[in-house]
């Protein structure tokens, strides 16, 4: 098989080639240090190994510079690998190392902060590992220590490595290890315990990516459809919490996430609303914010309601080998073949699919975050020439009821649209302008 492997973007200095797999083949090398380690052959391109090196780190390697081996080999023990970390980070940041049975942690943040982020990642490994059984995908344990590097403030995490603005956190599958920082546990317009939920979600979701390329499950280097390897870890990020910060388990209600697809569903046309989620979530190459919301919905709606068939995707998503897939960094905005494989496997009733999921979304227990925050209610009331017809929703933000009212005058027909009227009222809560716009609806 050849591939283009935009191996420079992933870090690693290879170019395209042919690609071959062996299996179970060790080779003497030399790690990233310049020691002679046993390393595992990942994938073969042309005449350069992909090698998984004991600390967890892929590399390349010319093959001719390698010697094959019958050891076996040996991950580096987890007191090696935390001082192998060490000394690659900022010397005067006051670190910290935290060794669990799967895991080195590395911190300057609060004790407090790296405990809570261990028990997560250590309670979820074993539920996840559970759940991936279940859809009778073979699983293992780690074959090497996971590691995770816990910055105290975001100006130390965006020097460590430059990302994009409003990211807290990351999983990069070549070095193995999750990167992210503790900052200010708290948010604009959310009460505290919502923020901290938020904060650990995040944190959850990159462990949840790290996770599945070490058990088995996604193979490393393999590109899954955006939409499935971004959903699968938003449905296993908690979003509840135990008094000892442990994980509480997979598929629990994403408030957040779902106030997220309720604004996305009212600034739709009323004919489209909740009619438009699936195919642009499936074929997108890169996601929004509402996109993660949308693919978190299409995830638990299937392994809801569709066990079957999303057990038989899963299945066939966690067959692609490394540089198998479609790469997110082709130029594609909508990938047209993720589609396919989605229909090939949930139908090709497009429509009704989306009734079902719409109707899964009515019925889960949803709290709204902001429900204690400012709403509007927006009206609008026109003639048909025979009668006044009323409408109303409500918005938590301005932007998002403006875009509504706007939409609504221009489908009415226009000799309905040159009498109506239209206006925006103000309320403390959401209750409150539930209420007012249940009554202003029966109003007549």
């Amino acid at each position: 098989m050849a591939t283009d492997t935009d191996s420079a973007k992933r870090g690693l200095e290879i170019r395209s080639g042919q690609v071959s797999y062996p299996t179970n083949e060790n080779v003497l090398a030399r790690d990233l240090e310049g020691n002679q380690v046993i390393a595992k052959v990942h994938l073969q391109i042309d005449r350069t190994f992909v090698l998984l090196f004991p600390d967890g780190q892929l590399a390349t390697q010319p093959i001719v510079n390698t010697q094959s081996t019958s050891k076996p080999f040996v991950a580096i023990d987890k007191k090696t690998l935390a001082r192998k970390v060490l000394a690659s980070m900022p010397s005067e940041n006051g670190w910290k190392t935290r060794r669990t049975r799967h895991y080195v942690f590395v911190y300057n943040t609060t004790a407090e902060f790296a405990l809570a982020t261990s028990r997560i990642l250590e309670t979820m490994l074993p539920g996840i590992r559970k759940f991936s059984q279940n859809q009778k995908i073979p699983t293992s344990d780690p074959t090497v220590p996971m590691v995770v590097i816990m910055f105290a403030t975001e100006h130390e995490f965006q020097a460590y490595r430059p990302v994009g603005r409003g990211v807290r956190a990351y999983y990069e599958p070549v070095s193995n290890r999750v990167v992210l920082y503790q900052g200010q546990q708290s948010s604009p317009g959310l009460k505290p315990q919502l923020a901290l939920q938020q904060a650990i979600s995040t944190i959850a979701h990159e462990g949840v990516h790290q996770i599945l390329h070490n058990i088995g499950v996604q193979q490393r280097l393999s590109y899954w459809p955006m939409w499935i390897s971004e959903g699968l870890a938003e449905y296993f990020a908690p979003t509840s919490v135990g008094k000892r910060m442990r994980w509480k388990g997979l598929g629990k209600i994403n408030d957040l996430r779902m106030f997220e697809l309720e604004q996305l569903i009212k600034s739709q046309p009323t004919e489209a609303a909740g009619k438009l989620l699936i195919e642009p979530t499936v074929t997108a190459n890169r996601l929004s914010s509402n996109g993660y919301a949308s693919a978190w919905a299409i995830t638990h709606f299937l392994a809801q309601r569709r066990k079957s068939q999303f057990r038989a995707y899963l299945q066939t998503v966690s067959q692609l080998k490394p540089f198998q897939g479609i790469s997110y960094n082709n130029d594609r905005e909508r990938i047209g073949e993720h589609f396919t494989l989605f229909r090939a496997h949930f139908g090709e009733n497009l429509n009704r699919l989306e009734a079902a999921l719409t109707q899964h979304l009515k019925e889960l227990p949803y709290n709204d975050p902001y429900a204690e925050f400012p709403h509007l209610v927006g009206m609008v009331i026109y003639g048909d020439g025979r009668q006044l017809k009323r409408v109303a929703n409500v918005f938590h933000t301005r932007e998002v009821a403006e875009k509504w009212t706007t939409e609504t005058l221009e489908r009415l027909p226009e000799p309905s649209r040159s009498t109506a009227r239209y206006s925006l009222r103000s309320f403390p809560n959401r209750a409150v302008a539930e209420q007012f716009a249940d009554r202003w609806m029966k109003t007549r």
